[in-house]
């Protein structure tokens, strides 16, 4: 028998001789036509997945087969076959064949795959949002299940695929062991060898793996962008054709796909490490109600020296003033050169922490009294990265005016909601440390307990500089005020009112935050 069409025939049902498989692969080689007709009969060897291929995985599948079949290595390429009809496979793969031939594609996916988990919860750091708050680690999720939540950060092991970070607010939608559909919120994702292709898609098109960590992002507003952090990754925008992207490569997709400048920062690619050791910290309790001195509170192993706050004063403004608190009596600040200092230098390098306090900031702030609240290091222009603060945001190129800010000098985020309204409200920053710990990745910030969605980043690598100081922390005072100055462009001074102080030298959770809120203590 020669004929090809009848030797693959009997090739697929598991009969052919090993003579006529080789004359099948010399035949092939030469027969466009005869190849194009294997390739499509080879799709029976992938048919337990085929279901769920996308027309991308489905093209490169063929052109792998194709070249095997073309390539000089002809002999391996029988004895695979030959190895597949000696144990059966083949058999088996026709048997599937007829049941997506009576069942239909989603009949077939329905009876073999609905009850296999797609994706697996790691890790849950302050989700809240129905269902969302139900998630915990080992929450599985099946095809066709979403992942909802209204704000927090959720981990997922994707099979052996690799590992996604998803921010909220989001609707992730499983659509298979490969794929995923993105309808809100931020993902990153970061692809082992066995998931490479992995497609995330999204309403305005969709993003496929070549070996890499990317991000892909869908706004409120229905603004879908995709930036590469590392490797590569093929996108394709609604109306527009394939764009290869690299590291560092940005999309934005509309029209057809417009590049964008990449932003790392736009999405966090971990969660805070477990802390495994004890904490130390510093509290002022602004208790005192008279006087010219706060007192520290200290708790642990901090350096040795004097941490108690010193009330002062510079150019036309008074000292702070002391007024009632959340807790107690607090400090007030007249945003004219009020500000109080401590002997303690803060904590430095890129080590975890976590600044807490209750600050009232007045409805008619302007945007020359927003900086600071809180802050540590002297300021060198020339040294970027190494300061600490955190502050009311004056700075509409940073993000909208009178969010919360946390600053490194060249590098902040910027919350989300206002702070503008007379009323008492609980911050807490959160740094979750490490190597090359980054304010754009590595920071958390929570508003009256909730985690509070981060609607401007800017990348900046965390080095503050304690050693080189020269002064302590600082209530009030912005940091790039370092002398006076009536000209400064931004005054230099915080207005408002300012209650327990904490600094501690770890990544506090939610529920820690949550119960210094309701006990101020730790």
């Amino acid at each position: 028998m020669n004929d090809p069409d009848e030797i693959l025939a009997k090739l697929l049902a598991g009969h052919a001789s090993t003579e006529e498989v080789r004359h099948l692969t010399q035949a092939a080689v030469h027969d466009t036509a005869l190849r194009a007709r294997i390739s499509s009969h080879v799709d029976i060897d992938a048919l337990l997945g085929i279901a769920l291929e996308d027309k991308v995985a489905r093209e490169r599948r063929h052109l792998r087969v194709m070249e095997a079949v073309k390539s000089s290595e002809r002999d391996a390429f029988v004895g695979s076959v030959k190895s597949r009809i000696t144990h059966g496979r083949w058999s088996r793969r026709v048997m599937a064949a007829a049941a997506v031939l009576v069942l239909g594609p989603a009949g077939w996916f329905m009876t073999t795959r609905a009850n296999r988990a797609v994706a697996t919860v790691d890790r849950v750091e302050t989700v809240s949002g129905s269902p969302g708050s139900k998630y915990q680690k080992g929450s599985k999720f099946k095809t066709g299940e979403h992942l909802r939540f209204d704000a927090g950060l959720v981990e997922l092991e994707v099979g052996k695929r690799g590992r996604m970070i998803v921010e909220g607010p989001a609707d992730l939608e499983f659509t298979g062991p490969e794929k995923a559909r993105l309808h809100r919120g931020r993902v990153v994702m970061r692809v082992t060898p066995a998931g490479h292709g992995y497609r995330m898609e999204t309403p305005r098109g969709a993003v496929v793996d070549l070996g890499t960590e990317f991000g892909v992002s869908v706004a409120d507003d229905g603004k879908v962008e995709t930036h590469v952090l590392e490797g590569e990754v093929e996108a394709y925008p609604d109306g527009g054709g394939k764009v290869l992207l690299k590291r560092d490569d940005a999309l934005r997709f509309a029209n057809g796909g417009e590049r964008i400048p990449a932003d790392g920062g736009a999405f966090y690619t971990a969660l805070p490490p477990l802390r495994r050791t004890p904490v130390n910290f510093i509290h002022w309790a602004l208790d005192e109600n008279t006087g010219s001195q706060a007192a520290a509170i200290e708790a642990g192993q901090l350096p040795p020296g004097p941490k108690e706050l010193e009330l002062r004063k510079m150019e036309n403004g008074g000292p702070p003033q002391w007024t009632p608190g959340v807790f107690g009596s607090a400090l007030s600040f007249d945003g004219k050169g009020a500000f109080a200092e401590s002997g303690f230098r803060g904590i430095g390098g890129s080590q975890s922490r976590t600044v807490c306090f209750w600050v009232k900031v007045p409805g008619d702030l302007s945007d020359h009294e927003g900086f600071a609240i809180l802050s540590w290091v002297r300021f060198e222009a020339s040294r970027p990265g190494e300061v600490w603060q955190i502050a009311v945001n004056p700075l509409s190129a940073d993000g909208e005016l009178g969010r919360i800010r946390v600053g490194t000098h060249e590098g902040q985020v910027v919350g989300t909601r206002d702070l503008r309204d007379d009323r008492w409200h609980h911050i807490a920053v959160v740094l979750y440390g490490g190597s090359q710990a980054n304010v754009g990745t590595h920071v958390l910030v929570y508003l009256d307990g909730e985690l509070e969605p981060i609607s401007r980043r800017a990348l900046r690598e965390i080095r503050t500089n304690v050693e080189d100081a020269g002064h302590g922390v600082w209530l009030g005072r912005d940091i790039t005020y370092t002398e006076p100055s009536p000209g400064h462009a931004h005054r230099g001074f915080f207005r408002g009112a300012v209650d327990e102080p904490y600094i501690l030298d770890a990544a506090l959770s939610q529920e820690e935050i949550r119960r210094l809120i309701d006990t101020n203590s730790f």
